[in-house]
């Protein structure tokens, strides 16, 4: 699975890679907040627990 930001970066998103062209933060909340390092737009992305 591929993140796509507005400005054109790229993460290829695989689970032994490393995030190296967003910012990972815990909202502490059951989200987490990717922040673009070129452009500072952020992706929400919200766990559910079943």
């Amino acid at each position: 699975m591929k993140l796509m930001c507005k400005c054109g970066n790229i993460e290829d998103l695989k689970i032994d890679n490393e995030i190296v062209n967003f910012e990972i933060r815990n909202c502490e909340d059951g989200t987490i907040a990717l922040v673009c390092k070129k452009c500072s737009e952020v992706v929400f992305i919200t766990f559910k627990n079943k």
